[in-house]
């Protein structure tokens, strides 16, 4: 790892003299090519005096060269009843360095910080409202906070996102001794950085980094971009001090400080669960009749204020009110499944359909959800305990394959979330439709969905009316010329293996193409694999497919009388590492086509090496895919 240590940080901003003054012109071309913004100066100090006082100081230079550049300007500060903002001010300059405008704190725009499912929140942000009347344009921005809280502090970040280009990012933390500062350095190893170690903290730096550019298929940013993650062993949050060195003792806090107690329940409302449950002999039966009682008898509706951003409302709370936050709910829900001898464990996760893990290896206040862990006969089940409609035992997207933590009374512990692996993951469209003289068809198409393409579906699908559910299934069958859709059923769910359950009766005037030789039409209209990702020359990222699946169609097509299929053609069948092929059509009698097709695409991380191999699998898959027959009289 190529680090550097010095004994100061104050020549770190000799660089920035030649940028004084923010002229577009005078910045290296090296830091514009490529890059959508340029980061002049990204600095953060964060100065821990006690436990329960850090004063966060931010300056940030950037300057703007297109639109898709303003998100990084990232110009806003947090604050609460135990955070406030000390100082706020933005500068405006145009390209040739000449201020255009000043905008001091009370001009910040002043929102709330939570979103609108939540009924009460005390989390506020100012941020800068600027539209930019030109490009490029710089703005100089600069903000003090002070906390009484710190269990989180800010990670050091020091490349932003794609199209970025960094001219300097600096991150400096003091911190007293006793409250055992702790670090975690990822994704260093491919960049120059220096590092400064001393009795109060560290001071990390990085220079001149060029901007990359996006690829399809790379791993998530946050999984390969460079960043150090900070902690202390012995930290404050919202009234209450906490010490943890590792998960177990984290989960011990947690559970002594946020949760215990808060488990009471009325005794009518245990007796309510008890005869719900009283002819269930199965555990397994008896904890989907109280996760089915959750789902009909609360919704979810966010409080977030002071330590309630952290611990569970208490779950008498929620049974009076029926709603609760994801803490609350998932608390009464484990009290619920407690009432009834079922052991449930409130496990915190990072939420979002792109999987991100707890730090396994680096104990501190981590995650942005909460869920449930069941274990029942050696099986972990995972319930998500703010929808009304996930069925019992299955996690979406959202909380799917990643490392959680598991809070226990003896101490956390480190799991993983359910996995749904390549063919868990299914869709199989099974069609009967009649092909016309005129090229116009008509029949019906089953989809029976499962795992992550069941959750894909049953989240576009679900709950449309008539017309609105027309428009999706021409929108998703676009292929297909001047569809209409005679009827649709509800997406059906069947439990326990999680199967959702689609029947379309449909017709289209422009399906196939009358032609002098016959009639042409292409084999797989309803499930057809067209994705090729896109051609690079030299490649610099790993690619991800972050879920596999499983895609089978079979179709039995009925021919216009008088036509027919001269010849099948040849059964395809293809294998590779990143999954897998087979197509069949067979001839039955005259009048009809029987129609096989399966693809499988597997989860995996795979070298940079590898991607044209994997590209030059998906052209063919696409290719077969969108095959076309020609019918002749």
């Amino acid at each position: 790892m190529p680090v550097r240590n010095f004994p100061s940080i104050f020549f770190l901003l000799i660089p920035f003299i030649c940028f004084s003054q923010f002229k577009v012109d005078d910045i290296p071309q090296e830091l514009k090519d490529g890059a959508n913004a340029i980061v002049l100066l990204d600095s953060i100090h964060v100065d821990i005096t006690s436990r329960k006082s850090m004063t966060l100081s931010k300056k940030r230079i950037v300057t703007v060269l297109k639109e898709d550049g303003n998100s990084s300007v990232k110009a806003g500060s947090s604050y609460d009843p135990s955070t406030k903002i000390k100082s706020l001010v933005a500068y405006i300059y145009d390209k040739n360095g000449n201020e255009i405008k000043r905008i001091k704190k009370n001009d910040f725009k002043d929102v709330s910080a939570v979103d609108g499912g939540t009924l009460y929140g005390d989390s506020r942000v100012k941020y800068l409202d600027y539209t930019p009347t030109s490009y490029p344009y710089t703005v100089v921005f600069n903000t003090i906070t002070q906390t009484s809280n710190t269990a989180f502090i800010p990670s050091w970040f020091p490349i932003d996102e794609y199209h970025i280009s960094v001219a300097k990012s600096i991150y400096t933390i003091n911190a007293p001794a006793d409250l055992k500062l702790r670090t975690k350095e990822k994704n260093l190893e491919a960049y120059e950085f220096d590092k400064n170690e001393n009795q109060l903290g560290y001071t990390f730096s990085m220079s001149n980094i060029k901007a990359e550019k996006g690829e399809q298929l790379s791993p998530a940013y946050y999984t390969i971009e460079p960043q150090v993650l900070f902690g202390l062993s012995n930290f404050h949050l919202e009234g209450v001090d906490g010490s943890a060195e590792d998960w177990k003792s984290m989960g011990n806090w947690q559970y002594q400080k946020l949760l215990l107690g808060r488990d009471f329940l009325p005794p009518e409302t245990i007796q309510t669960i008890t005869n719900l449950v009283k002819d269930e002999k199965d555990t397994k039966a008896k904890a989907r009749k109280i996760y089915k009682y959750v789902q009909d008898n609360t919704r979810y509706i966010s409080v977030q204020l002071g330590i309630g951003g952290w611990m569970p409302i208490t779950a008498k709370e929620v049974d009076n009110v029926k709603y609760g936050d994801c803490k609350g709910l998932t608390n009464y829900t484990k009290a619920l499944l407690k009432s009834q001898g079922i052991d449930a464990y409130y496990s915190v996760v990072y939420a979002g359909n792109r999987k991100k893990s707890m730090e396994s290896d680096f104990a501190s206040m981590q995650g942005n959800h909460v869920i449930l862990n069941v274990p029942i006969d050696g099986e972990d089940i995972w319930l998500e305990c703010t929808s009304q409609t996930t069925p019992f035992g299955f996690l979406g997207d959202f909380t799917d394959d990643r490392d959680v933590l598991v809070v226990k009374p003896e101490g956390g512990e480190i799991k993983r979330t359910a996995s749904y692996i390549d063919k868990d993951n299914s869709l199989k469209t099974t069609a009967n439709y009649k092909l016309n003289k005129n090229g116009s068809i008509e029949g019906r198409v089953t989809l029976v969905s499962k795992g992550m393409q069941y959750d894909n579906r049953y989240y576009r699908v679900s709950g449309l009316d008539d017309e609105k559910k027309e428009k999706y299934y021409k929108n998703y069958w676009s292929n297909i010329g001047n569809l209409k859709i005679k009827e649709a059923s509800s997406l059906g769910i069947s439990n326990p293996f999680i199967l959702g359950t689609e029947t379309i009766e449909l017709s289209a005037t422009s399906f196939a193409r009358i032609t002098d030789e016959g009639i042409i039409f292409q084999i797989n209209p309803f499930n057809a694999n067209t994705f090729v990702p896109d051609r690079y020359k030299n490649r610099k990222q790993p690619f991800e497919i972050a879920r596999g699946y499983e895609d089978t169609a079979e179709y039995t097509i009925a021919l216009p009388e008088g036509f027919s299929l001269e010849q099948a053609p040849t059964p395809v069948s293809l294998e590779t590492k990143y999954g897998s092929y087979q197509m069949t059509i067979e001839k039955k009698g005259e009048n009809k086509l029987s129609y096989k097709r399966t693809v499988l695409i597997k989860k995996g991380l795979y070298p940079k090496e590898e991607y044209n191999d994997y590209r030059n699998f998906r052209r063919k898959v696409a290719k077969n895919d969108k095959l076309k027959l020609l019918l002749k009289q």
